[in-house]
């Protein structure tokens, strides 16, 4: 749902700001952060199910998945969330992505 404009002119120029910037980021084809971190999110994903289907499992990239996921699971408790409740949401994740 798009934002109303803000009638603050100081946020207005930061929105303008931001949009200018943003074009820029578009016209050199140059990805805004969240485009990064879906990307990474993807080949973590797709890197933990290749690893999970192959029939020689390399274990030295085994535990570095699952020192991944354990960082993954640190972060989200660090902020406050339910230990069952963040590994539920990870292995969700992981389970869509790489259907």
């Amino acid at each position: 749902m798009p934002r109303t404009p803000s009638t603050e002119p100081q946020r207005k120029r930061q929105q303008q700001r931001q949009r200018v910037y943003r074009e820029r980021l578009r016209t050199e084809g140059r990805p805004e952060a969240d485009a990064v971190d879906a990307a990474l999110a993807v080949a973590l994903c797709s890197t933990a199910a290749n690893e999970r289907d192959a029939e020689v499992k390399d274990p030295v990239l085994k535990g570095y998945l699952s020192a991944l996921m354990k960082r993954a699971r640190r972060e989200l408790l660090e902020r406050g969330y339910d230990r069952d409740g963040a590994t539920a949401a990870i292995q969700r994740r992981l389970h869509r992505i790489t259907e």
